[in-house]
């Protein structure tokens, strides 16, 4: 019995990991748009200051997700190379006898 690896699979994962992380990095330098896009209705600053503690609260966790996501991505990766190199020194053995 035998581990299967897809390769392809594997990297698309890698690759959509890499998009996430990407996308969470960009995501900072949008923070203002949604305190900017609330205003001020009815000359209050309340939904303004909820939008401006959402933000804060969110580029926290955004932070931590985007790390976790990178570790996983870096894990992924090291998985990807380990096989390859396992595949590749099984293939070397079996040529040689």
């Amino acid at each position: 019995m035998g581990v299967k690896v897809s390769y392809d699979d594997l990297g698309d994962l890698s690759t959509q990991l890499k998009h996430i992380i990407d996308e969470f990095e960009s995501a900072g330098s949008r923070r203002r748009d949604l305190e900017d896009a609330v205003e001020t209705p009815y000359d209050k600053d309340d939904l303004k200051d909820a939008a401006h503690d959402f933000e804060g609260r969110w580029d926290d966790r955004r932070k931590r997700l985007m790390d976790n996501c990178k570790g996983v991505a870096e894990h992924l990766d090291g998985v990807i190379a380990a096989f390859k190199d396992f595949d590749e020194d099984a293939a070397r053995k079996s040529e040689n006898g």
